[in-house]
């Protein structure tokens, strides 16, 4: 960053910070507001529970029917009221709260429409017992009728009283068998039994109403304290915001004039030294402005000429180095080859050898079968079987030896692929074995024969297959499967369970000399020598490695390659 835009920046900081600021203020000016509406929602509430409460003292006063009409208004103006509010001042004054309080006002309507009910019913019974008494009195005459007039007299006193004691003096007199006056009796009864219900309901209502006012005038408390809060917060705001400013624009104003001022005193002392001959100091190079860009280019300076006589030995070094590793990697190859004629020099030279004793052993054997028979005859011919068991297996080594020694010439002729690789894994089976390796052959059946070169696909699946055993841990995983692809072209899959290959070493696997093996166990040609085999006989060679999830080599050989038109052995 150049000087100029540090500036810039610097100046756009203090923007910045200042349009903070007055968004967090508006943003509290925005919450004072909400809030306020808030808490007039809250005091409209609140007012219609007063308005409730007041009708329901007057219906519990005059008991008619225009002071509980006059209350279920206001209740209904409740209800609406609670009703309408909306989601954000449910979110604010929490949910639950909001739940409560409809309920309850719920639990209260429903009080005061039973309190209706019971009202109702009351002037129902009243007028049937009055009638009922009016109409008993024109049937009676003398004593009966005046203890008529006693029992009506308590009648009255229940009405009015609404009292247990008058009630139970009713219910003690009893005036024979009369069939009206028994019903009558009855009707009183169910009176006061709506007479107890109303007293059991009033006191509900009470209680109920007590607890809705409560709550409205908790939740109008709640809002004016989180309102006035909210208000200390904003008062306190634009102070902090100005200290703010003032404290960090200090700090950028300090911290700007360290970084403009400090390095060109450093440059200016370090060029004193260069004029004097000293070139042993450099300068410190911090940021991407002009200043640092100026000491970049004094530092490449300095740094060219004092590092040209070491880069010129370094690079003779180098050279002399890598011209030694070719030497010996050569000689290693050379020592490759010459080993592979020998071993296939010994294996002839011992298939001589093995012929005469084979042949001799023989005759020892027609001999002893033709002979009488002795002590020690079947033991003798025990160990001839033994003889020829043990040079039939050195003629399958040596043959082995023989089929996997290289050809100079690529002599084509019609093969099996699966009966290639099933020889190469018997040639390595005793590795296998040692390394106690899962080896899965998933050869796909009735596959096409392929034309070209036997020794040379066997050296092919040799080499690779050996990779994937020496790539693997003690009890791992070699599968080799083989299939048809595109009609025209025998795949083969060698995969392992191994290490894999990274991605850097994955562009080079097939260079020669290269190898991830450690010092000793690998020249580096065993790949690059397979992938040219197989470019040579008009097939492809991919490779697929996942870090740590093991690897797999594919190789395709054409099913009719053009080298081998015409050539079959």
């Amino acid at each position: 960053m150049n000087i100029r835009d540090k500036l810039f920046l610097g100046f756009s900081l203090y923007i910045l910070l200042a349009t903070i600021f007055a968004f967090f203020s508006y943003q509290e000016i925005r919450t004072v507001t909400t809030r306020l509406a808030y808490v007039e929602v809250v005091d409209d509430i609140n007012n219609n529970v007063l308005e409730v409460r007041r009708t329901e003292k007057n219906f519990f006063l005059f008991k008619n029917e225009e002071s509980l009409k006059e209350m279920q208004e206001y209740l209904s103006a409740l209800k609406k009221d609670i009703d309408g509010i909306t989601v954000e001042i449910i979110k604010a004054m929490e949910p639950a709260d909001y739940n409560m309080m409809k309920t309850a006002i719920t639990e209260y309507e429903h009080y005061v429409d039973n309190l209706g009910n019971n009202f109702k019913s009351q002037e129902k019974l009243v007028d049937m017992i009055r009638t009922a008494g009016k109409q008993i009195e024109k049937g009676l005459s003398g004593k009966e009728k005046n203890e008529f007039y006693i029992l009506r007299r308590y009648e009255k006193n229940i009405m009015l009283y609404k009292d247990l004691k008058e009630y139970e003096a009713f219910k003690s007199l009893n005036l024979g068998g009369n069939k009206e006056i028994e019903k009558y009796r009855i009707l009183v009864f169910d009176l006061y039994k709506i007479y107890k219900d109303e007293k059991n309901l009033e006191d509900k209502t009470r209680l109920k109403a007590r607890e809705i006012q409560s709550f409205t005038e908790k939740l109008s408390k709640k809002e004016r304290e989180h309102m006035n809060l909210q208000l200390k917060r904003m008062a306190k705001l634009p102070l902090f915001g100005l200290l703010t400013i003032i404290v960090l624009g200090t700090i950028i104003n300090i911290q700007f004039s360290r970084n403009i001022a400090n390095p060109i005193k450093k440059l200016e002392e370090i060029t004193k030294k260069i004029a004097m001959g000293d070139f042993s100091e450099t300068i410190e190079v911090k940021g991407k402005d002009e200043i640092a860009s100026l000491g970049m280019s004094f530092n490449q300076m300095e740094k060219t000429i004092r590092d040209s006589k070491s880069a010129l030995q370094n690079a003779v070094e180098v050279a002399v180095t890598n011209c030694n590793e070719k030497q010996a990697q050569l000689i290693a190859t050379e020592k490759l080859a010459i080993l592979g004629l020998f071993a296939a020099g010994v294996a002839h030279e011992i298939n001589n050898p093995l012929a005469i004793i084979n042949e001799k052993a023989g005759l020892m054997k027609d001999i002893l079968e033709m002979s009488e028979d002795f002590q020690h005859k079947t033991r003798f011919l025990n160990l001839l079987d033994a003889i020829f068991e043990s040079i039939n297996r050195c003629r399958t080594v040596t043959h082995r030896i023989l089929g996997f020694a290289r050809k100079t010439e690529v002599s084509i002729e019609i093969l099996d692929l699966n009966d290639i690789i099933k020889g190469v894994t018997v040639f390595l089976e005793k590795e296998i074995l040692y390394k106690n390796i899962r080896l899965e052959l998933n050869l796909k059946k009735n596959l096409p024969e392929v034309r070209s070169d036997k020794g040379q696909l066997q050296q092919v699946f040799l080499n690779i297959i050996k990779n994937a055993i020496d790539a693997v841990d003690n009890g791992g995983l070699v599968a080799v499967s083989t299939d048809l692809k595109d009609g025209n072209m025998a795949k083969v899959s060698i995969k392992d369970n191994g290490h894999g290959i990274s991605g850097e070493n994955m562009k080079r696997i097939f260079e020669p000399f290269f190898t991830t093996k450690g010092t000793g166990k690998g020249t580096g040609i065993g790949l690059s020598i397979t992938y040219g085999i197989v470019k040579n006989l008009g097939g492809n060679i991919l490779l697929e490695s996942e870090g740590d999830k093991g690897t797999t080599f594919i190789v395709e050989i054409p099913t009719n390659s053009e080298l081998a038109k015409g050539q079959v052995a």
